[in-house]
């Protein structure tokens, strides 16, 4: 995933940071609010919400933190906090699924862009229209909230989850290697030509003593916004058919191989961790999200700022985003609505914008002094939104995930291109079928 696919969502790399919940049945019953003004359940009321939750460990410690807050306001709740990692995000709602039969459904559910549509072809996930309709306490938060992270969690005209984090993809690049080199900080509109010609120009050396121009992020999530900056995608926009062996989805991802095999401005991807080479000064450029700057600044690697992803054929790049969901089966609805407020609410996205792992949903806490500290340039994680597209991330994303990546295992050890994404297709094609 992104990880997610943060995204995990905190080290997009890894496909393996995710939480299934444990049970933890509602004591009292409540339903979701309907037409007329909200009323949030009364202070003294007693009862237990379990949440199936995922992250990186500072993920966890924000969590907790709002589960002690939570507790102060409603002190006879007990909130069960589920935290254990996973391995995909099938794992992960097929987990949820079968808790749901047996009647054990968490109250909350915390998943990432890349499990939503899986989670909505199950109908785990309770529309929040009438609470975000009725709640005075939701306008101001959801005004808050760029409208793409709202659609991207809706459908039909519902929406069913409510952001807190996310991720989009942009360059990393060594300011100090760029002014030894004499290269001044690209525009925000740069181009695949002039990224290739400034990889070339900061290559240098050989063997142990290369430093590559470019390390690549060599995951889905990484190798998506070439894709969406030259006009393609794995999916169609409806997420309904896949166009792998669409001739730009070919020229694409000809033109990543070509970055190790042609023009030598990068690693071969296969055994050598971007987020490694960069902050050691052994690459001049890498892509990630906000995701990689906590662990920089912990490294005390502090000569980076960020530039939108080069554009094709258009300006584009990736982003993907968690949320968080009542459970279509909570017998307490309305305590996991004011959960999730406190969730998503600005002292928590504070805590975000302090984490260094991915951006906060608001505006207000990805305009904070703290969030825009460092790099120079940090205001681009949320700008970069107005120009990026959702993760295609469809109801078999767990068959789409892997058989892209094994294409592109064939295809960068010189396998032809064209048969590498056919056998994906078909993969894809059969999963959606089914």
């Amino acid at each position: 995933m992104r990880k997610t696919v943060r995204t995990s969502l905190a080290t997009v790399a890894a496909v393996a940071l995710l939480a299934l919940t444990a049970c933890g049945s509602a004591t009292e019953t409540a339903a979701p609010a309907a037409d007329g003004p909200y009323t949030a359940p009364a202070k003294d009321i007693t009862a237990t919400i379990s949440v199936s939750n995922w992250g990186d460990p500072g993920d966890k410690a924000v969590y907790d933190g709002v589960a002690e807050r939570f507790k102060e306001k409603y002190p006879n709740v007990t909130v069960n906090n589920n935290f254990t990692p996973i391995t995909t995000w099938t794992e992960y709602v097929n987990k949820l699924v079968t808790q749901a039969a047996a009647g054990q459904a968490p109250d909350v559910i915390n998943i990432a862009t890349e499990g939503v549509e899986l989670g909505l072809a199950n109908e785990l996930f309770t529309p929040l229209d009438g609470f975000l309709e009725n709640d005075p306490e939701a306008k101001s938060l959801r005004e808050d909230i760029d409208p793409k992270l709202l659609a991207g969690f809706s459908k039909d005209g519902s929406t069913y989850l409510m952001p807190n984090t996310f991720n989009t993809m942009v360059i990393f690049y060594n300011t100090k290697m760029f002014e030894a080199a004499g290269i001044e900080r690209p525009s925000d509109d740069w181009t695949w030509d002039e990224f290739l010609e400034i990889s070339k120009k900061l290559t240098t050396g050989d063997g142990a003593d290369k430093v590559y121009g470019f390390a690549m992020p060599y995951y889905s999530f990484g190798i998506t916004p070439w894709l969406y900056s030259n006009g393609t995608s794995m999916m169609s926009d409806d997420l309904e058919k896949a166009q792998l062996t669409d001739g730009k989805v070919e020229e694409t991802v000809g033109w990543v191989r070509d970055l190790v095999t042609k023009h030598g401005v990068s690693p071969q991807p296969k055994g050598s961790d971007p987020y490694q080479l960069f902050p050691a000064g052994k690459a001049a450029m890498t892509g990630a999200g906000h995701f990689v700057t906590g662990g920089f600044e912990k490294a005390g690697f502090e000569d980076y700022d960020i530039l939108p992803w080069p554009k094709g054929t258009t300006k584009s790049t990736v982003f993907g985003a968690g949320a968080f969901a009542v459970s279509k089966a909570s017998k307490n609805q309305e305590l996991s609505w004011e959960f999730i407020k406190m969730l998503t609410d600005q002292q928590t996205q504070k805590k975000w914008a302090d984490a260094g792992a991915a951006v906060p949903s608001t505006k207000t806490a990805a305009s904070s002094p703290e969030f825009l500290a460092s790099p120079e340039h940090a205001e681009e994680f949320y700008n970069s939104l107005s120009y990026a597209k959702p993760v295609a991330a469809p109801g078999v994303y767990n068959v789409l995930d892997p058989a892209f990546m094994r294409a592109m295992d064939e295809i960068m050890s010189g396998q032809d291109i064209g048969s590498s994404l056919e056998k994906a297709q078909k993969d894809v094609e059969e999963a959606l079928q089914q």
